[in-house]
């Protein structure tokens, strides 16, 4: 016999019966989205302080500059948002063989002790240094680009020679890694492709080095009255590669000339300069200057700043009057 139907009036009361609610259940409320990932800085933990590291490392300015950056990180001055992407353009100068580009040219260039480059940065940073808030930002931007440029416009492979050299990068490996620039995991890689690079048989033992050039003249004293707040950056850090100087003024030369006085990294950096060479030298302060953009194919791009307009025996007296200050400096067409 078939079971009848509950009465509609207790159908209608079974919500009440089961849950004490005739109701729909509130929804909970959504849970807040968990905060983004803090940015780190793309290099691993290391065992030893920045100073404890720059002293083990002393001698090797391609690792000196990732010592640094970490040292501006660890200081506040640098974010690893700008940081990151100087470290991993340029990481091939810790890992020339397995990492998947080389870093930028130069930076075998030697660089300021890691004490001066914090100081300099404070001083960016707090305001003490000298100059409006444009030109401090131009000046530290400037800098990191000094140390290691975000976007590389030139690149430089770098191999070891021969077994020799070979040799002497799997002794920096263990360098890198006690100082916390690279991983473990990155020494082994780079480490076994050396071994196989030195088992090929492509490598000489040893590269004869060519003959040393002549030595310099010795350098005419600098000027003693005065000391340029920007020298070793603007005019030391980024000379004209060799056979890149600019174009020297002709001896029949009756156009309008100029002096080239340094090399700079960007056209924004100019107005810094100027401030800083017409201040340091009077001589300059009653001319006019241009940035004019040059390229050097393979070596990339420069930018030179150029004063004038000057008449060709002007230019060539005001070079002469500025190299015996200490001021480098180049006779040359003034550009239109």
């Amino acid at each position: 016999m078939a079971r009848p139907f509950p009465p509609r009036s207790l159908l209608l009361a079974l919500p009440v019966l089961a849950g004490g609610c005739a109701g729909p259940a509130e929804a909970p409320p959504p849970a807040a989205p968990p905060p983004p990932p803090a940015v780190t800085l793309a290099l691993p933990a290391g065992h030893m302080d920045n100073a404890e590291a720059a002293r083990l490392l002393a001698g090797d300015p391609l690792a000196l500059r990732f010592v640094a950056l970490r040292a501006l990180d660890e200081a506040g001055l640098v974010r690893p948002e700008e940081a990151n992407p100087r470290i991993l353009n340029n990481k091939g100068a810790l890992l020339p063989l397995t990492w998947p580009q080389p870093p930028a040219i130069g930076l075998d260039r030697p660089i300021p002790p890691l004490d001066k480059i914090l100081a300099r940065f404070r001083a960016l940073e707090s305001g003490t240094a000298s100059g409006s808030p444009a030109s401090r930002a131009t000046e530290r931007a400037f800098l990191l680009d000094s140390l290691l440029p975000a976007r590389p416009a030139v690149r430089q492979a770098l191999t070891p020679p021969d077994l020799v050299g070979a040799r002497r990068l799997l002794v920096r490996l263990d360098r890198l890694t006690d100082a916390g620039l690279i991983t473990g995991t990155e020494k082994a890689a780079e480490s076994q492709a050396v071994l196989q690079l030195m088992a090929s048989g492509r490598l000489p033992e040893t590269v004869t080095p060519p003959a040393p050039p002549k030595p310099p003249p010795p350098p005419k004293p600098k000027h003693r009255g005065h000391h340029h707040p920007y020298h070793g950056y603007l005019a030391e850090v980024l000379p004209d590669p060799p056979g890149a100087d600019p174009t020297p003024l002709r001896k029949d030369a009756r156009g309008p000339a100029g002096v080239a006085l340094l090399s700079m990294a960007a056209a924004s950096y100019g107005n810094m300069a100027w401030a800083a060479l017409s201040k340091e030298y009077s001589e300059l302060a009653p001319l006019s200057y241009k940035v004019v953009k040059v390229d050097l194919g393979q070596m990339g791009v420069t930018w030179r700043l150029i004063a004038g307009p000057l008449d060709p025996p002007a230019a060539e007296k005001l070079c002469a009057t500025l190299k015996a200050k200490g001021q480098e400096c180049v006779p040359t067409p003034f550009p239109h």
